[in-house]
């Protein structure tokens, strides 16, 4: 049996080994290494979602390992998928102030965002609120690479939205719910994204049809809960 300091070390490397893979992403970007950078962004995302699983399996959940974590989803969500949209920006010929301050409105509410979820009680019941950081630079990520890097004023647009879905009080469901989800709806979730692929031409389409619609869940959930609250309250 695993001693305790080896329960929380496992966890700890893992998180770690993300706050790399962000390092490393923001490195290559010095080179306009654009695709590289975003699988090292992605890979980091894998390894965010295993530590949290290692913590809560093996009972290794501590103070100073989720802030050890938030330091890690500032680097490789926030500042790394930062740096990459504003050179993709300026690479297509979106001018620097506009692509600076869309970038710097993405990184900020990732800050706030990460922070605002470390004051909030731990429950791995409850959703989260806002859209999560990691989910947010995947939005972007994969939306790059569907549309080839050929990215134009209106992605301002959506660095923007995805930034003020991060700071809403949306609920956004964890992957508990996701499992626990009716098969008919993930099979209606599946063939829409499949669909969305057809019409938009490729599977490279697919991976941002599926971040997009976890994206949007969290304003479904809220309208669901809000017309479900007013009907309750027309029958009482």
């Amino acid at each position: 049996m695993p001693g305790p300091k080896v329960k929380t070390a496992v966890p700890g490397a893992v998180t770690i080994s993300s706050l790399v893979l962000g390092v490393l992403a923001i490195m290559v970007l010095f080179d306009d290494r654009f695709f590289l950078a975003g699988l090292l962004i992605i890979l980091g995302s894998i390894l965010d979602v295993l530590d949290g699983q290692l913590a809560f399996r093996l009972d290794a959940i501590s103070y100073l390992g989720k802030e050890l974590d938030s330091l890690a989803d500032v680097v490789t969500f926030g500042v790394a998928p930062t740096i990459l949209v504003y050179r993709l920006m300026v690479y297509v010929g979106v001018a620097n102030h506009v692509a600076m301050v869309a970038s710097l409105a993405f990184v900020l509410a990732g800050a706030y965002r990460l922070a605002r979820y470390n004051t909030l009680p731990s429950d791995r019941r409850a959703y989260f609120k806002g859209l999560p950081i990691p989910m947010a630079s995947l939005i972007l990520i994969t939306g790059s690479f569907w549309q080839h890097w050929v990215i134009h004023l209106w992605w301002t647009v959506v660095v923007v939205v995805v930034s003020c879905l991060m700071v809403s009080a949306f609920p956004y469901p964890k992957n508990v719910h996701v499992i626990k989800a009716p098969p008919l709806l993930l099979i209606m979730m599946a063939v829409v994204v499949l669909g969305w692929g057809v019409l938009a031409g490729g599977w490279q389409a697919v991976p941002f049809g599926v971040f997009v619609l976890y994206g949007l869940s969290g304003p479904v959930v809220f309208l669901h809960r809000f017309a479900r609250h007013r009907f309750r309250l027309s029958e009482s």
